[in-house]
């Protein structure tokens, strides 16, 4: 069995949610309560973590598949242990990566821990929820822009006015979500692909940012995404965790 690659699943740019200890643990509020792992054997029996992390999935078949595909997979798979995608919440993924445009993790990290410290709810000491819509509903732009967010503090009250749509993506095609995403102000192909991925598991999403413009123009400019069918998504990760540690 391959080893998990945690902190990459955790820290590698699908989540902002996430706290890594000096112990080498991690925590996270979710689900109304702080969770606290150190290996996925801490999630198993919980339902929720089993759904969040998806357990379910048969992720070693499908590394073996991605791995067994080009020279360039193989080597961005061996790279790295075994990397999940996460099913998160669908409000709280939708901002986090309205947070992401333009952005560092580390730098949307802080900005997604202020949300929540300023607009949502504290579950124990000096631990808070991510702000509900409705929390969240509170918010200005002046107030959003004096917490770091910038230019957009616009986009994030548009999502937040149209929160509702989010519980009518899972009834969609994969195009027809993409173009619904993409009514929020601000939400362009990339994000809504991240959306779609971290948040609904539609598996065929292939967000192409910066790092990963650059994959495809100097390792495969004669492919597109459907090249990774049926693994687009979990493919971007590792080659986006490779490409970042090649530099």
């Amino acid at each position: 069995m391959i080893e998990e690659n945690l902190r990459e699943t955790l820290l590698g740019g699908q989540s902002f949610s996430w706290t890594e200890d000096e112990d080498g643990s991690f925590w996270a509020v979710l689900d109304e309560r702080v969770v606290r792992i150190r290996t996925l054997e801490d999630a198993a029996s919980d339902p929720f973590l089993y759904d969040y992390f998806d357990l379910g999935y048969d992720y070693q078949k499908a590394r073996e598949e991605i791995a067994a595909k080009d020279s360039i997979l193989r080597e961005a798979v061996e790279s790295s242990g075994l990397i999940r995608l996460l099913h998160q919440d669908h409000f709280l993924t939708t901002i986090s990566f309205i947070l992401s445009q333009n952005n560092n993790i580390k730098r949307i990290t802080g900005l997604y821990h202020r949300l929540s410290e300023r607009y949502g709810h504290e579950v124990e000491p000096g631990k808070y929820s991510f702000p509900s819509p409705s929390e969240l509903a509170s918010a200005d732009e002046d107030s959003l822009r004096a917490l770091g967010v910038g230019f957009r503090a616009p986009f994030i009250i548009d999502a937040v006015r149209k929160a509702a749509l989010l519980d009518t993506i899972d009834s969609l095609s994969f195009d027809d979500a993409m173009d619904a995403l993409q009514t929020i102000k601000g939400i362009g192909p990339k994000v809504a692909s991240c959306i779609l991925i971290f948040s609904y598991q539609r598996r065929e999403g292939f967000p192409l940012d910066v790092w990963m413009k650059k994959v495809m123009k100097e390792y495969y400019p004669d492919k597109d995404p459907s090249y990774f069918h049926p693994y687009e998504a979990l493919s971007q990760q590792y080659l986006f965790s490779w490409i970042r540690q090649k530099g």
